[in-house]
């Protein structure tokens, strides 16, 4: 390791992003130098770390310096395989997208700002990882956001960046409030902030503490993650330029959720497995999300809004996989892990390739495109390998990555579970598929036969070339990523020719199959049940289950309902409190009403307290019934379920629901399948 790697790694992005304004002074290829070098200088910092971890052979793994001496916290720096492993990739990937932004940034105003908010970004999130106690965490979490409001509303002349960026950094506040509040509540416990103590000292935390603290971190992750309920802010987030958004999905800020739940299972240890709901919470969290972002993805027209909802989608598969973790076994923990490199290579990659046509078409409208594959055909190249890497296609590695995450869920025991998983992963496949016949192989548009269709410039291409090659050969080296993280599981070639194997290819023949009928065979059948059958759903889908519709009418309106409630009564009310005042003790001064004034005030407290107790006896008869109907009728409802439940033989209702399901989710996939782009 070089000397002070582990600290370097985040103060010399985070430090030079201040320089940036005034080596901008010296001209625009002074300021692109300067943006590579420093993440390039990030990124060797990063990979000297690997040796010491991969062979276990750190003499100092702590380090710090004091922060806050009055309260004796320390900054410092926590050094493991988890921490190592993102940050080499937050600053491998960041070098790529500096890069790749010479060429798509190209012309743009405001390029100081961008590439100061890029650095901060790169160095924000690798603090964040690195940190060694909550707090230092937090002071990163924090800026993560802040960068990626600044980043998203970079074009800040247009309504819809900007509106994007509050949703956003409005959005994701709520999972930092959680977040905070479990901080406090692990602090008010143990008396510090420290991870190493955090580790030495988690059992004296009573459970119901630790379970609160548990929930409200998973809360946190939920909404730094894009997860259910709190995803809709991923989406809006396009609006960024497509550089911000692969450097936003591949390695930074929807990452950070994933790293706090994986960091938790180190810091609570076998406690984390004893915390009651939370484990199957974390999985069906993720499983959920998996399965809807990959419809949304299926019905966007957008270009960048399919990567957008396969980001929600993808990461739901990590959090469904660390929600299978059991005291046996740690493969649940290394499968969500592995999928996140997998994610960020192939999902960053398709941003690239999307970034190049968005730069030539001047429209994000897949609609508006078609017949790409002559007049860009590297781009093609590229996108194939995307479809290939996202869908799991041996011997990709999401392949080895799905097959993981599969098998550590089938551990559970929970059939629905992975049938759930088995349905994202079919929908993956159609939405990829419908991507790809949109974009490039129907017919030219009319749109497009009055633009000069070209490749992309050449750096961007280059850029694009590296991830697509990680893309390939990523799968390959999944024992050397199961040996850096200390983790007994075994990935080889023998795996693709299993009978597994030919279960996920079914399964992807299901998403795939449908869509080549929609899209290329333009079959009359499904055109028809989509006419007649399917608008509900395709309603249900053009509006993204409503999550959206829900917050403005119902959250947003209902806040600015009650604060102009408010402010009525402030203005017509207490604005004239001071006259009526004023006049009545002129009035009482006079000596007008005295006699009533005694009557009144020397009764009141009599009606008062009258009013109170009756008030009270009536409310206590009425809830003392109204408790004991509910409990009888509960008590009812029960013993007639459990007396149908023991009729029926279990066995018989396991396979009937299993049966049920496979066939839902089956027909559910070829409904998807046919929605209109």
């Amino acid at each position: 390791m070089l000397p002070y790697a582990s600290w370097l790694v985040w103060v010399i992005p985070t430090l030079s992003s201040l320089f940036v304004p005034l080596v901008a002074r010296l001209g625009g290829k002074a300021r692109d130098c300067f943006a590579v070098i420093v993440s390039l200088a990030a990124t060797v910092f990063a990979f000297s770390m690997v040796p010491d971890v991969y062979f276990d052979t750190l003499t100092n793994p702590e380090s710090t310096v004091p922060w806050i001496s009055t309260l004796g916290i320390n900054a410092g720096v926590f050094i493991d395989p988890l921490s190592v492993l993102f940050a080499n990739l937050i600053a491998f990937f960041g070098f790529i997208i500096i890069i790749y932004s010479l060429g798509y940034m190209a012309g743009e105003e405001g390029l100081a700002r961008y590439y100061f908010f890029m650095l901060l970004f790169i160095g924000s999130m690798i603090g964040l990882v690195m940190s060694d106690n909550f707090l230092q965490m937090f002071v990163f979490w924090e800026m993560v956001g802040l960068c990626s409001y600044s980043l998203v509303s970079f074009w800040y002349k247009r309504p819809e960046s900007v509106g994007a960026g509050i949703k956003v950094f409005l959005m994701t506040r709520v999972g930092d409030v959680c977040l905070l509040a479990a901080i406090a509540l692990l602090y008010a416990s143990l008396g510090t902030f420290s991870f190493h103590d955090t580790i030495a000292k988690i059992g004296a935390v009573p459970l119901p503490t630790l379970t609160a603290v548990a929930f409200l971190m998973l809360g946190g992750a939920v909404a730094k993650s894009a997860q259910l309920p709190l995803h809709t802010w991923l989406y809006s987030a396009m609006e960024a330029p497509t550089s911000v958004s692969a450097l936003l999905h591949g390695a930074t800020m929807v990452k950070a959720g994933v790293y706090l739940i994986a960091r938790l299972f180190i810091l609570f240890g076998p406690l984390a497995l004893s915390i009651p709901m939370w484990l199957p919470s974390v999985a069906w969290i993720g499983a959920i999300t998996a399965f809807v972002g990959a419809t949304l993805a299926v019905h966007t027209p957008d270009i960048k809004g399919v990567p957008a909802y396969s980001t929600i989608s993808q990461i739901g598969f990590m959090m469904a996989a660390l929600g299978a973790v059991s005291p046996t076994s740690s493969q649940g923990w290394f499968a969500g892990l592995f999928h996140m490199l997998s994610h960020a290579f192939f999902q960053g990659l398709g941003f690239l390739a999307i970034g190049g046509i968005v730069h030539t078409l001047g429209t994000r409208d897949m609609r508006l495109m078609g017949g790409l594959r002559k007049a860009m055909p590297i781009t093609f190249g590229l996108s194939i390998v995307v479809m290939f890497a996202r869908t799991g296609v041996p011997p990709f590695a999401s392949f080895f990555s799905k097959g993981l995450i599969i098998s550590s869920l089938w551990s559970t025991g929970d059939v629905l579970l992975v049938l759930t998983i088995y349905a994202a992963t079919s929908v993956t496949f159609a939405y990829t598929l419908r991507s790809i016949i949109l974009t490039f192989l129907r017919e030219k548009s009319d749109y497009l036969k009055k633009i000069h269709l070209h490749e992309a410039p050449k750096i961007m291409l280059f850029s694009s070339g590296i991830l697509a090659v990680l893309c390939a050969a990523w799968g390959l080296l999944g024992n050397l990523v199961a040996k850096f993280m200390h983790v007994s599981v075994e990935i080889g070639l023998s795996e693709v020719y299993s009978s597994s194997t030919l279960i996920f290819l079914i399964v992807l023949f299901l998403g795939g199959f449908p869509v080549y009928l929609t899209y290329s065979r333009k079959s009359v059948l499904i055109e028809r049940t989509r006419r007649t059958l399917l608008a509900p759903l395709n309603t249900v889908l053009e509006h993204g289950y409503f999550f959206d519709d829900f917050y403005e009418k119902v959250i947003v309106k209902g806040f600015g309902g009650i604060s102009k409630g408010l402010r009525r009564i402030e203005v017509t009310g207490f604005g004239r409190l001071p006259y009526f005042f004023a006049h009545g003790i002129i009035r009482i001064a006079n000596g007008a009403h005295k006699h009533v004034e005694n009557a009144i005030f020397n009764r009141l407290p009599q009606f008062t307290a009258n009013g109170v107790i009756s008030l009270a006896h009536g409310t206590r008869e009425y809830l003392d019934v109204f408790v004991d109907e509910i409990l009888y009728i509960a008590a009812n409802r029960t013993l007639l379920s459990a007396s149908k439940l023991r009729k029926t033989y279990s066995g018989s209702l396991q396979h009937f629901i299993a049966a049920a399901l496979l066939g839902f989710l089956i027909l559910l996939i070829l409904i998807i399948a046919t929605m209109f782009r």
